[in-house]
């Protein structure tokens, strides 16, 4: 069994709605939960017209992460993955505050996508329920996105996330639980129709067994129809009387419902009314299980071999041909002067091994597409793809190193990137660089390239007798040393 360097794994759930902490603890290979937190800060709220977060949103966002982080303390930070998901993925002015939140959380955050976000919900899933052979349905509601999986096992068939959420619909259709009334709730399923109308055909052609529900709202609603299904099933029979009569009411009636709750719970209705019709459902079980637990159980997974960003690649290489033989010679080689670069910048979040070689064994992925630019299509494949396990953030890099690996550098494309990002990113480049012009003739090199690095200097170490006989790859290299130039590297040939 693999040796953690501590027993405490921890998850952290920045979502739209409610912002969740898991910690658990390894025993005997085993999984237990020590302490989990929750604290409905309703980013989703706090976006204006433009897409900004509020200020009054930050400030509630870095006050409940700075007191998560209290609890991290002592957790090894590669046992810790925290990430963000519709509403930073949205926010205009999410750079600044990811910066402040990290800091008052003490570890990095990842944006993912919402291809991501299922992911995870499902192997949270996966891992909690018991009927492995039945084909079903996850549906997770958020504060601003819903997201749906069907599965069978621990394998994903389909993964949708639409852009539908209670806290974005209580502020888009002004649905109040007080005065709640039938052109709103009408108005706001109806649009929730409309976004299932993208997936309705294909997850019905697909079909599942049983439908499981995942998020706070549903079980908030389980909760209230707990006389009449039981508080662990939702029905639709009992779904819409109870909106039937909410709206008769011109009141939501939720005992035992907090209040930030029920403030978007007419929302959650509304989608959840959608979601029966249009997915053509009479009951959904209510489960535990969400995207936090999905985060512990693929964090144990990279210390276990199972890493599934390694499988991602390897989808990839398969799809667009990827001569495998060649990419795993320039990972090889890259890797090798990766190696010889001390003290080089870090990447805040990032595993810079890991992303060089798989920059390297994808960067031939837009070849496929046209030969002369194909580090463009590689770039806008890598940047734009629903990658499994992947942030928004490692996409980027990963694209970036492909785009730039070959012909000019302008680093013009770089302009998103901070000076520290910068510092880290350009010795990862120099070795891609390096590395596929080495390799030019798609052959292993017998002897590979030594490196010496002193601040902006790299001196690179070549056989004489092996450039004699390579006089393009010499050619090339010596063009690279003007390319070089423009990141501030020296380069020189011993």
């Amino acid at each position: 069994m693999t040796q953690f360097p501590s027993p405490y794994f921890a998850a952290i759930d920045l979502g739209s709605n409610s912002f969740h902490m898991l910690v658990v603890r390894m025993q005997d290979a085993r999984i237990e939960i020590v302490d989990r937190e929750k604290e409905m800060v309703q980013i989703a709220r706090g976006l204006d017209k433009e897409n900004n977060l509020s200020e009054e949103a930050q400030e509630r966002a870095l006050a409940c992460l700075h007191r998560f982080s209290e609890r991290l303390r002592g957790i090894p930070q590669e046992q810790i993955r925290a990430v963000g998901t519709k509403t930073l993925r949205a926010a205009r002015n999410s750079r600044r505050f990811l910066r402040l939140a990290e800091e008052a959380l003490g570890t990095p955050i990842q944006i993912i996508s919402g291809y991501e976000e299922a992911r995870l919900v499902y192997i949270g899933l996966s891992q909690a329920v018991v009927n492995e052979h039945d084909q079903r349905l996850v549906i997770d509601i958020g504060g601003g996105s819903t997201e749906f999986i069907i599965g069978k096992g621990h394998n994903t068939l389909c993964m949708e996330s639409l852009g539908m959420g209670c806290v974005a619909f209580t502020a888009a259709f002004k649905l109040d639980p007080d005065k709640l009334s039938a052109k709103a709730m009408n108005a706001a399923t109806l649009a929730a129709c409309g976004k299932l109308e993208l997936i309705r055909s294909q997850y019905l052609a697909q079909g599942w067994e049983v439908t499981y529900g995942t998020s706070g709202t549903m079980r908030a609603v389980a909760e209230l129809l707990g006389a009449t299904d039981g508080g662990a099933v939702i029905t639709r029979s009992s779904l819409e009387d109870y909106v039937q009569k909410a709206i008769a009411n011109k009141q939501l009636d939720a005992p035992g419902i907090t209040k930030l709750r029920r403030d978007v719970l007419p929302a959650g209705l509304a989608i959840l009314r959608a979601i029966f019709e249009q997915l053509q459902l009479e009951k959904i079980h209510v489960a535990d299980a969400t995207l936090k637990e999905g985060l512990i159980y693929d964090n144990i997974g990279r210390f276990n071999n199972q890493d599934s960003r390694v499988h991602a690649v390897k989808l990839l290489q398969d799809k667009y041909r990827i001569d495998k033989d060649h990419a795993t010679r320039v990972s090889e080689t890259a890797l090798h002067l990766w190696r010889q670069i001390d003290n080089a910048p870090i990447l805040i979040g990032l595993s810079r091994t890991k992303i060089l070689d798989w920059a390297a064994k994808l960067h031939e992925i837009g070849l496929s597409i046209s030969h002369s630019s194909h580090h463009n299509h590689g770039y806008y494949i890598l940047r734009h793809s629903d990658l499994g396990g992947f942030s928004r953030h490692e996409q980027y890099m990963m694209a970036n190193l492909v785009r730039s690996h070959r012909k000019k550098i302008l680093a013009s494309r770089f302009e998103d990137m901070d000076s520290a990002a910068l510092a880290a990113f350009y010795p990862l480049l120099f070795c891609l660089r390096i590395s596929a012009l080495v390799h030019r003739r798609r052959e292993t090199v017998a002897i590979l390239p030594e490196l010496r690095v002193k601040k902006e200097n790299f001196v690179l170490k070549l056989s004489d007798t092996w450039l004699d006989q390579h006089p393009l790859t010499r050619a090339g290299l010596e063009q690279e040393v003007h390319q070089l130039k423009k990141i501030d590297i020296q380069l020189s040939f011993d």
